[in-house]
C-alpha cells in the first residue's frame, strides 16, 4: 500500500555535514512539491538555483511492517541526491525526470524514522541533457511526490496489462520475493466487474474502446496470495490499437489527423514544482480550450498526474528520453541515458494516451549505436508500441518506427510544411514533431501585427497538415512559453514560442487551434481593430477565427455584411479564419449619390482602410474623381463620409459587433470597439481546495477588460493580492499585469479552513472565496 509523505518537511537552501545529524532550528517548513529556489518571472541568473540544499522528513509507518517489505519512493527530484534514513546512508541517486525506489526495509522504523535528502540542483555534464547548450532550464527542488510503500515480503512490480481492441488481455509482471504466489484478476469498468480471471491471459467480449471522444478506461485489479501475505494492485489501461502507417494515423482502425502542440512543464516562481491539480489542468488546457488531439512531453517524461488525465479525457502522447541535441561520448552519460530510457518506458507503458516512444535525444546527430540498442530497449519493454525519434536534418539515418521531422520551413505564408514527398522517409510512417517556435517568437506584449501574422502562419502549418493526407499529424512548437538559458530568446530566460503564455493564458495563435478542434462555439476577432497600431493609421486585414457556419457584421447597430468562411486562402482547414474585407457594406446609404453607387463606394472605402489610400488602383481613384465631380463633392466631404463610415485614424470611433450562427441559430456575440469604461475580470479554476496526498492548487485568470470584455492588452497596471485563511499566492503581494492580463496561483496550506482572496487596482476590488478542506 503507498502512503504519502509530502507534507511538513523541513528544508535548509545549503548544505553542511552537521545537518545530517539535526537541522538547525531555521529551517523552513514547506510541503511537496518543492522548489529549493523561487524565481522572478523573467530576468535572473539561472545560477540562482543550482546549489546544494538539504530536505528533512520525520515520519512514523501507518501500518505494521513487521515482515513486510518498505519501499522508499521519489517521483522527481532535481537534479541527483545522496539520501540518509536514520542515518543510514542509501547512496547518491540520479532522478531528474524519472522515479527513484529505494528499498529501506533493514533500515526502516515503525515510528520515529528521520529522512534527509541533500539535494543537489547543479547541471552536470555526466547526466542528460547536459553536456552542452539546453533550450530550457531545469530548476531545482523535489518537484515531484514523495511516498512510501508497504508489500508482503513476496510481491509484484513493473506490471503491464498488454491488451487489443479484440478484448485479449495478457498481464505481465516481476515478482519480488521468493515465495510461491497464486495470482487472480479482476477487471472493472465504471466500477462494475467486467472480468474475473485466475489466468494472467484472457478475453473480454465486446469490450468498450478507448478513443479520442470516449476514452474508456478498465481497472485490472490484481490480486496476489502466497505465505508472505495477500495484496492488490490496480493498474488503468484501455483497450485502443492504436497505429502510425505510411499514409497516416489509425485509432481502432480509424483514420486520424493528429494536430497537436508539445508541453513544457515550467511555471512562474516555482519551475516544475506543481502538484496534481495544475498538472491535470494543462491537460484539460489543451484537449478542451484548444482542441489539439495530440501532445508531446517535450524533451522529457512528464508528471504521471497529466498522462492520467490524458487518458481521462482522451488526449494521445507521445514521450522522450531526457535531452536536447547532445549526445555524451562518454560512458557514464549514456548509462544514464538507457537508465532514463528503461524507467521512462516501464512507468508509462499501460496509459492508452500513450501512442509512441521517443528513443532519440531531441534534434541530436546520428548515433547509429546508441540509437539501435534504444530501439531495442524499447521494443523489449514495449512490444505494443512503435518508436520515433525526432530529428531537424533531412536524410539522418533512420533506426526507428516513425520518421518524426521538426519542420521549420514556415517563414511566411507562402509554405506551411514541406511536401511529404520531398522528406525520404524510406517508406516509414512520417510525422511533423515542431513546427512555427523560433521562426517568429510572440511574447504577451508584442506587436498586433505580430501576434496576427503568427497566428496566421500556425494556421498555414494546420493546413499543410491536412493538405498532405498522408502526413500523420503535426506538433507545433508549442503549447506554453517557457524558461531557457539566457543564450537562449530575447536574454530574459523566457522562450516566447508558446500559443499560451507561460501563465496559460492564450496568444491568438490558440484561438487559431480552438477555431478548427473545439466543439463549442467560438468566435475571436484577430485583431483589436485599433488603426493606431499599424502603419498610416490602417485597419491592415482583420481575421476572425471561428468555428460558426457564419457571423454578421454590425457598426454601431447598423448591418454591414454577413460572412461566410471561404476556403481560397486556407483549403483544408475545417474552418479557415474569416477575413473581414467590409467594413461599410450596407451603412454607406448617402442620399447624395446614386443607390447604385453605394456598394462600389464602401468597397473602396474599406480597400483603403486596410490597405491606405496609396493602394487604390487608378481605376478606383478615377471612380471616385468622377463620382465627386458629377456629385460636387468636395475632397474635404469626401474625408468626412470616409471617416463617418470607416472612423480610422482621426475619425469617429466605431464599435463593431460579430454575431456567429450554427444552424442559422446566434450561439456567440461578440463587440470590439473603444473603451470607455474598465474593469477586472475574474475567473477561477475552481474554489474548493482538498489537500490529498499533498496540497491542490487553483489558478485565477486575472484579466484588465473594457466594457465590451476586451483585453486592454498594453495594461501593465499592478494588481495587489491579499490573502486571509489557508492559502497562499505563488510570487509578490503585488504583481503587474503582461499584455493585460495575469495568472494567479493558488496553493492550500494543510489546514482545514475558509479563505479569502482579495484582488484591487486603480480602486476596483474582487473578492473570491475559497474552502480548504
Amino acid at each position: 500500500m503507498k502512503h504519502a509523505i509530502n507534507f511538513g518537511w523541513q528544508f535548509m537552501d545549503d548544505y553542511k555535514e552537521e545537518y545530517l545529524n539535526k537541522l538547525p532550528n531555521s529551517s523552513q517548513t514547506i510541503d511537496i512539491p518543492h522548489c529549493a529556489k523561487e524565481v522572478p518571472y523573467n530576468y535572473f541568473n539561472e545560477q540562482d538555483y543550482q546549489f546544494i540544499s538539504t530536505y528533512q522528513k520525520l515520519f512514523d509507518i501507518e501500518e505494521n511492517i513487521s515482515d513486510k517489505k518498505i519501499i522508499l519512493v521519489f517521483d522527481g527530484f532535481m537534479l541527483k541526491a545522496r539520501i540518509y534514513l536514520n542515518g543510514k546512508d542509501l547512496g547518491e541517486h540520479i532522478s531528474g525526470w524519472v522515479q527513484v525506489k529505494l528499498d529501506v526495509t533493514d533500515i526502516v522504523k515503525q515510528k520515529g524514522n528521520r529522512l534527509v535528502v541533500v539535494l543537489d540542483s547543479r547541471e552536470d555534464k555526466s547526466i542528460p541533457p547536459f553536456g552542452y547548450a539546453v533550450d530550457y532550464l531545469t530548476f531545482s527542488g523535489i518537484y515531484r511526490e514523495v511516498s512510501y510503500e508497504v508489500h508482503p515480503k513476496t510481491y509484484l512490480e513493473n506490471i503491464f496489462v498488454k491488451s487489443d481492441i479484440s478484448g485479449k488481455v495478457k498481464v505481465e509482471y516481476d515478482k519480488i520475493g521468493d515465495s510461491e504466489i497464486k495470482v487472480s484478476h479482476k477487471l472493472l469498468l465504471d466500477k462494475e466487474i467486467a472480468w474475473e480471471s485466475e489466468v494472467d491471459e484472457f478475453k473480454v467480449e465486446n469490450p468498450s474502446l478507448w478513443d479520442l471522444d470516449e476514452p474508456n478506461l478498465y481497472t485490472l485489479i490484481t490480486k496476489i496470495e502466497s505465505k508472505d501475505g495477500e495484496e492488490e494492485y490496480r493498474t488503468r489501461f484501455g483497450f485502443r490499437q492504436a497505429e502510425f502507417r505510411p499514409d497516416g494515423f489509425y485509432l481502432n482502425n480509424k483514420k486520424v489527423k493528429l494536430v497537436g502542440l508539445n508541453r513544457h512543464q515550467g511555471y512562474p516562481f516555482v519551475g516544475f514544482a506543481m502538484p496534481k491539480a495544475m498538472q491535470e489542468e494543462d491537460a484539460d488546457l489543451l484537449k478542451f480550450n484548444t482542441g489539439i488531439n495530440i501532445v508531446r512531453e517535450s524533451h522529457y517524461p512528464q508528471s504521471e498526474h497529466f498522462l492520467n488525465r490524458c487518458d481521462e479525457i482522451g488526449l494521445l502522447t507521445v514521450n522522450e528520453v531526457p535531452g536536447w541535441q547532445h549526445i555524451g561520448k562518454e560512458k557514464e552519460w549514456r548509462d544514464n541515458f538507457f537508465i532514463y530510457l528503461q524507467k521512462m518506458i516501464l512507468i508509462q507503458r499501460n496509459h492508452p494516451s500513450l501512442v509512441a516512444h521517443g528513443v532519440r535525444i531531441d534534434e541530436s546527430q546520428d548515433d547509429h549505436e546508441l540509437y539501435e540498442k534504444a530501439n531495442q530497449v524499447a521494443h523489449q519493454l514495449d512490444p505494443t508500441r512503435q518508436t520515433l525519434g525526432v530529428r531537424n536534418f533531412a536524410n539522418s539515418e533512420l533506426l526507428e518506427d516513425i520518421y518524426a521531422y521538426n519542420d521549420f520551413s514556415c517563414d511566411s505564408m507562402r509554405i506551411g510544411l514541406i511536401n511529404p514527398k520531398k522528406v525520404k522517409t524510406q517508406g516509414k510512417p512520417y510525422l511533423v514533431t515542431e513546427y512555427m517556435g523560433h521562426m517568429d517568437p510572440v511574447k504577451p506584449t508584442s506587436d498586433e501585427r505580430t501576434k496576427v501574422e503568427v497566428a496566421l502562419r500556425h494556421a498555414k502549418v494546420i493546413d499543410d497538415n491536412y493538405k498532405y493526407d498522408n502526413v500523420c499529424g503535426a506538433i507545433g512548437w508549442c503549447g506554453f512559453d517557457y524558461h531557457t538559458h539566457v543564450d537562449f530568446g530575447s536574454g530574459d530566460h523566457i522562450c516566447p514560442h508558446g500559443v499560451y503564455d507561460l501563465y496559460r493564458n492564450p496568444k491568438h495563435s490558440a484561438r487559431i487551434y480552438a477555431s478548427q478542434l473545439v466543439k463549442e462555439p467560438m468566435l475571436e476577432v484577430i485583431s483589436n481593430m485599433k488603426p493606431g497600431d499599424y502603419p498610416e493609421a490602417r485597419y491592415f486585414d482583420i481575421y476572425v477565427a471561428t468555428n460558426c457556419d457564419y457571423f454578421d457584421l454590425f457598426k454601431n447597430d447598423e448591418f454591414v455584411a454577413r460572412y461566410y468562411p471561404k476556403h481560397d486562402q486556407f483549403k483544408y482547414l475545417p474552418h479557415p479564419p474569416i477575413l473581414v474585407d467590409d467594413l461599410v457594406g450596407k451603412t454607406f446609404q448617402e442620399g447624395r449619390f446614386k443607390k447604385k453607387s453605394w456598394p462600389r463606394i464602401a468597397k473602396m472605402f474599406t480597400h483603403a482602410a486596410t490597405q491606405g489610400f496609396n493602394a487604390l488602383t487608378l481605376k478606383e481613384k478615377l471612380y471616385l474623381a468622377y463620382m465627386m465631380k458629377k456629385y460636387k463633392v468636395t475632397y474635404a466631404e469626401l474625408v468626412d463620409y470616409y471617416n463617418i463610415h470607416v472612423g480610422s485614424w482621426g475619425g469617429i470611433a466605431k464599435t463593431f459587433t460579430f454575431k456567429g450562427y450554427k444552424n442559422d441559430e446566434l450561439v456567440i456575440e461578440k463587440k470590439v470597439g473603444p473603451s470607455s469604461k474598465y474593469d477586472l475580470s475574474v475567473e477561477v479554476s475552481k474554489t474548493t481546495l482538498k489537500n490529498d496526498e499533498t496540497y491542490d492548487a487553483a489558478r485565477v485568470v486575472i484579466k484588465h477588460v473594457d466594457q465590451n470584455g476586451s483585453l486592454m492588452q498594453y495594461s501593465n497596471r499592478v494588481i495587489k493580492i491579499e490573502t486571509e485563511g489557508p492559502i497562499k499566492v505563488l510570487g509578490d503581494s503585488a504583481q503587474a499585469l503582461l499584455g493585460g492580463q495575469l495568472s494567479l496561483f493558488v496553493f492550500s496550506k494543510n489546514e482545514p479552513g475558509k479563505s479569502r482572496l482579495m484582488i484591487s487596482m486603480d480602486g476596483i476590488v474582487k473578492e473570491i472565496k475559497f474552502e480548504v478542506k
